[in-house]
């Protein structure tokens, strides 16, 4: 079977879940196309080998010559994009934004025709979905979606058009299942297909030493607001206002950067935080087998943007290091509290700090918390059982079976 992924950009750096699950699509012996909406400007990125891409760069020449195509080959296709375009403020722009990717997706059809792809993945509700919506729409081919959270960019009209039109739509936490099988209109097209991670051979002995002259404290992520980064600098000044030595490490580039690196030197704590940049995923995994917990203090964005469950947590208990994250959208699907690790609320910097010492003070808890994290993601966030269930959807008729005997077969197996 030949599945045409459908992503915002290619290569990326902060979606190796897409990543691990086109490879391991791969092992289970489909042919896997990558087709980007647009290219990354530095070039860099993840890359999948074994994977098609797309190597197009879309220009107006292009969106002409679709456009003629489809106008003559699926008008009534093409009216109802216009339609779906229309549910935007007309000028607005969300209406421009629309009509560009209208138009992108015109020149994906086009292309995507010639080859023999059986179906359309996408992930997330947003400009990923919605151009292969328009695609299976111009080309018959079924489409699903994995939603992580619900977007804030889009008409929400739109977008329950874009659930209702799915194979299946798979969601990587329960929360957005509640929220997706009421937008789908239909909930046995709905289930749990969480974003996996392969257990790594190697782990750290214990999480941490038991003397430490620095604790080490570890942040990996986009610098964006949603994140909370903010919100762990001011731990760390706590932190280091108690006396307790201490280094961290924050791996990951956005747009806000420049204000961390202010907001740390207003603090005065240059001299324990460390601004990374962006790494690859195995230097992810190195630096978190070189420290002893890894931090993420997910919020609510003022725009609405949020995590569903950052892939960096499961990676982190994968390797056996505990972690200390937000009471936040999918995160305690994964982190029960004093078990796999240690909750605390969002926007909570004394909170954060406080747990933070704890953690240190009791270094056989926290290695045991991650020891116990590892054989969670072992039981259920396991990438090849994941996918499995995935592989077995993709591969039945949209209109078969409910998504629950999918997911009771892949367990089976295990």
């Amino acid at each position: 079977m030949e599945i045409a992924y459908i992503v915002s950009q290619y290569p990326a750096r902060s979606e190796t879940f897409i990543a691990r699950e086109v490879k391991e699509l791969l092992v289970q012996g489909n042919r896997l196309l990558i087709a980007p909406l647009r290219w990354s400007d530095t070039g860099e990125g993840i890359r999948v080998e074994g994977a098609d891409v797309l190597g197009l760069q879309w220009n107006p020449f292009d969106w002409v010559l679709s456009l003629a195509w489809a106008a003559t080959r699926r008008p009534r296709q093409v009216l109802q994009m216009g339609r779906d375009i229309c549910t935007a403020p007309l000028f607005s722009g969300l209406w421009r934004r629309l009509l560009v990717l209208s138009l992108v997706s015109l020149a994906l059809a086009r292309e995507l025709d010639d080859r023999s792809v059986d179906h359309l993945r996408a992930h997330f509700l947003d400009s990923e979905a919605i151009a292969a919506f328009w695609v299976s729409r111009l080309l018959g081919i079924p489409f699903s979606i994995t939603v992580h959270t619900l977007s804030t960019r889009f008409p929400t009209p739109l977008l329950r058009h874009v659930a209702q039109a799915t194979s299946f739509c798979a969601v990587s936490g329960n929360g957005t299942k509640r929220m997706m099988k009421g937008m789908a209109n239909r909930q046995n097209r709905v289930g749990l297909i969480r974003n996996g991670v392969s257990l790594p051979s190697t782990v750290r002995s214990r999480a941490f030493p038991l003397v430490a002259p620095v604790w080490r404290l570890l942040a990996v992520g986009r610098l964006v607001e949603k994140k909370g980064f903010d919100t762990l600098l001011d731990a760390c000044a706590l932190l280091r206002d108690w006396g307790r030595p201490f280094r961290c490490d924050i791996i990951g580039d956005g747009p806000c950067r420049d204000r961390l690196t202010e907001h740390a030197r207003r603090l005065r704590i240059e001299r324990h935080v460390t601004f990374c940049g962006a790494q690859p995923n195995h230097e992810v995994y190195r630096a978190l087998r070189q420290h002893d917990v890894l931090v993420a203090p997910c919020r609510l964005a003022s725009d609405g943007d949020r995590d569903g469950l950052p892939t960096v947590l499961m990676e982190a208990l994968s390797c056996g290091v505990p972690v200390v994250a937000s009471a936040f959208a999918a995160i305690p699907e994964l982190v029960t509290d004093g078990e796999t690790g240690r909750l605390v609320p969002p926007n909570a910097p004394v909170a954060l700090a406080r747990t933070l010492r704890r953690l240190f003070d009791q270094p056989r808890h926290a290695f045991r918390m991650g020891r116990e994290g590892r054989e969670q993601v072992r039981r259920r966030f396991r990438l090849e059982q994941e996918v499995e269930t995935l592989d077995a959807r993709i591969r039945t008729p949209p209109r078969a079976s409910t998504f629950g005997d999918f997911r009771e077969q892949a367990y089976a197996l295990d």
